[in-house]
């Protein structure tokens, strides 16, 4: 579909793109991934003709071939959701306006110029069906749920719904190729299902940048690396590239270390020879010496290439021990509203130390709201809900999503100070960890970025020594290496945590119960997100395979027999079992993955290969099991 060769982009002398060549075979899903600042977006950017400054080749494979993009950010826009669907083909239809009216006037030459430009756009708006446009944009906005508010001005829309009306456009038009930047941004569980179902039906090429592991695993079958500036292609998702670049970096540390030691062991030989056909004048040493040269210089030829080191990644940890009290959090008849509407309606919760609890709803439900009335006020004057109590031992650590919980005025210094470090040296010691550099610590947090204000809540909350964690998107900004991290650190917290995330890997590995908020009230689920998800909708989106998942209905479904109630068919215990089986497996995966690290960091390579072997063969077991599963 699309060939890409040589790619070359640099800002004011920094490279950011040196040489980067990849193809996107027609109708493949393919996730375009890297560290932020890998050049990502640069290269969407060239990709869909909005940068001109770079060298290189991008060719389609079907010349004309129409391409659909969808930005990280939401474009300006003044008018209605309806109007912004509709603008790309109104501009075309103004064209063709224009054009006919030029037919008429002027001279010849001027007719027939007009009249061949009005040919060529005539043809691309007959192959998009331009004139069925309205149709298809009113069936999308229903599909979504948004057909209420499709009159309405975008700048009132939540920013989940202008993702999914920039996801419209980008289809409307039924391009061959679409690019989508992140474009599970704003979107709830919910809305990340149906985005999956989507990608995975759409019968066009796709490339896709993420940070989302579960929307990767679920819809791409190819990803492309994007590292130091070039590009490395691997067919399988990202959890088998994951598995495949752990293996290969260990295999190419060991055959880097053999080729050395082989390496100074020849030379060692040859200082040796050298030595003896100085003192000795028989010429025979002279050849020996000479032929030990000649296979060191081969030896050195031939040996592997150093492997690159990775790029240190943020190193999270919260160092606080659990708190021996039982109840860390109690909440009873809580009531919730804003702006007229009640979120929670006389809802409670008991929430005892050491749980682990994820909080799940659609967007605007309440969750954040919520997190808002757990402990100590945020900063803006907000008092505690006396309906809300929490155990007295329990020292609270925060993340919001926008970094609310901190003070824009100040410093990060005295951010740290506030949260307990000792001195300037404390901080840094902290921060350090985070890839703060020194010179942060004078900067005010309003400075800082997105990423750069979710490390510094975090790194709070472990200065602080907190053992009860309230975190709202606490991988949001990050790429997956930091998300990663998070994961890690969460993992091995051992106080009380209360999350409100979408990265739904994050939600299977580190929390062991779900409140889900549904209409104003709590519905709670024993497990992780995987055992909530079945429960709750069965198999209709859990691997996205089968029909089509339309999000106005999904947010509707009721829970699937087997959630309401015992089921006896031996269809549904055989898939309860496989189900149970793939989860367990999934589990001892993530260690596996976690040991092979740290072996590796270890300098044990022989162990590392063979974690690395068996967590290629666990990994091809479990893919098994869900085409079982389906």
């Amino acid at each position: 579909m699309l060939r890409a060769r040589e790619i070359t982009k640099d800002y004011t002398g920094v490279p950011v793109l040196e040489g980067v060549s990849f193809s996107l075979p027609a109708g493949s899903k393919t996730g375009l991934i890297g560290r932020n600042g890998a050049g990502k977006t640069t290269l969407l950017r060239i990709l869909t003709g909005q940068d001109d400054d770079w060298s290189g080749k991008v060719t389609l494979e079907r010349a004309g071939s129409r391409v659909g993009y969808v930005s990280q950010h939401f474009p300006p826009f003044s008018g209605s959701a309806f109007d912004f669907l509709m603008e790309p083909t109104a501009a075309v239809r103004k064209r063709l306006e224009e054009l006919e009216l030029a037919m008429g006037n002027g001279d010849e030459k001027a007719r027939n110029r007009a009249m061949e430009a009005w040919g060529e756009l005539r043809a691309a708006y007959d192959a998009s069906d331009g004139d069925e446009t309205e149709d298809r944009a009113r069936r999308l906005l229903f599909s979504l749920g948004l057909e209420p508010v499709a009159d309405n001005g975008v700048n009132t829309l939540s920013g989940g719904e202008r993702t999914a009306l920039a996801l419209c456009r980008a289809m409307l038009d039924r391009p061959e190729l679409l690019i989508l930047d992140e474009p599970g941004n704003h979107l709830d569980l919910w809305g990340l299902a149906w985005l999956e179902a989507t990608i995975r039906e759409y019968p066009g090429t796709v490339l896709v940048v993420s940070h989302n592991r579960y929307l990767l695993d679920r819809t791409v079958g190819r990803i492309i690396e994007l590292e130091r500036g070039r590009a490395r292609e691997f067919s399988g998702n990202y959890s088998e590239w994951r598995v495949e670049k752990l293996r290969g970096a260990v295999a190419g540390e060991m055959a880097w270390k053999s080729d050395q030691k082989k390496i100074e062991r020849l030379e060692a030989l040859v200082k040796r020879f050298r030595e003896i056909a100085r003192t000795h004048p028989d010429p025979a040493w002279g050849r020996r010496l000479h032929s030990r040269v000649t296979q060191l210089g081969k030896a050195r030829e031939r040996a592997a290439e150093r492997p690159e080191t990775e790029r240190r990644g943020p190193a999270f940890s919260f160092s606080s021990e659990a708190s021996r009290a039982r109840l860390a959090l109690r909440i009873q008849d809580l009531t919730l509203g804003f702006g007229g509407r009640i979120l929670l309606d006389s809802v409670s919760l008991v929430v005892e130390t050491g749980e682990r609890i994820g909080l799940v709803g659609p967007n605007g439900c309440g969750k954040t709201t919520l997190l808002r009335c757990v402990g100590d006020p945020l900063p803006g004057g907000e008092t505690g809900n006396p309906a809300v109590w929490v155990g007295p031992s329990m020292k609270i650590g925060r993340c919001s999503q926008h970094g609310e919980t901190l003070d824009p005025a100040k410093t990060v210094l005295q951010s740290c100070i506030d949260a307990g470090a000792a001195n300037a040296d404390g901080a840094w010691k902290s921060l350090s960890r985070l890839l703060f550099t020194r010179d942060s610590l004078e900067q005010t947090t309003g400075e800082l970025s997105g990423g750069e204000r979710v490390r510094l809540q975090l790194a709070l909350a472990d200065i602080a020594g907190a053992n009860f964690l309230v975190l709202d998107e606490p991988t949001n900004h990050l790429d997956i290496a930091s998300c990663e991290a998070v994961e890690d650190a969460l993992a091995d917290f051992p106080g009380t945590l209360i999350l409100v995330s979408h990265d739904r890997l994050l939600l299977d590995r580190v929390v062991t119960r779900i409140i889900e908020i549904a209409d104003a009230g709590f519905t709670e689920y024993d497990g992780n997100f995987s055992d909530f998800w079945f429960r709750r909708y069965g198999d209709s989106v859990r691997r996205l395979s089968g029909n089509s998942v339309d999000l106005k209905s999904l947010r509707k479904a009721e829970p699937p027999a087997a959630a309401r109630g015992p089921d006896d068919g031996s269809a549904a215990r055989r898939r309860g079992a496989v189900e149970a089986r793939i989860l367990a497996l999934e589990g001892e995966r993530g260690e596996l993955e976690k040991r092979l690290v740290s072996a590796r960091s270890a300098g044990d390579l022989p162990r590392a290969r063979d974690l690395g072997n068996r967590l290629a063969a666990l990994s091809a077991r479990i893919e098994k099991l869900y085409d079982e599963w389906e």
